[in-house]
């Protein structure tokens, strides 16, 4: 478990995944220890560049919205001190995101609730950046 704290390797979002499902769905120490682990690694300072990779190729939703609660604390604690690389990689990622779940009738219903969270992400943005940081907003959608 401890392994997805080792911000110097590569995440495995599998084991990531077993993780959070140890936290659900697991009892006693697993459990106990599972909280522990995730509860350090949502407070590390580079969790946020995590969330792409959890929420590109995690097969739990669970896992994805800790990745989303992870941005959504980013956005309203550090947004401002972050470079305009990051901040602008986020914004894209989240907008496309969204877009591409968004992109059809079966997509939208079956991530009615994760594309729910993904948008108060985007609000979250939008609070912190426009309209002077994010001028071009409506025409990016």
């Amino acid at each position: 478990m401890e392994a997805i704290l080792d911000f110097n390797q590569d995440l495995d979002v599998g084991l990531f995944d077993r993780v959070v499902d140890a936290l659900f769905s697991g009892k006693g120490e697993e459990q106990k220890m599972a909280q522990q682990v995730l509860t350090q690694f949502t407070d590390h300072e580079m969790s946020w560049a995590r969330a792409d990779r959890i929420l590109s190729d995690s097969n739990s939703l669970q896992s994805k919205f800790i990745a989303l609660q992870i941005l959504e604390k980013l956005i309203q604690t550090k947004w401002k001190i972050l470079d305009e690389e990051p901040r602008n990689g986020i914004k894209n990622f989240s907008l496309n995101l969204i877009v591409e779940l968004a992109s059809s009738e079966e997509s939208l219903r079956q991530n009615r609730v994760f594309l729910s969270k993904l948008n108060l992400v985007l609000v979250q943005i939008l609070k912190q950046d426009w309209p002077q940081k994010w001028p071009d907003f409506i025409p990016d959608i």
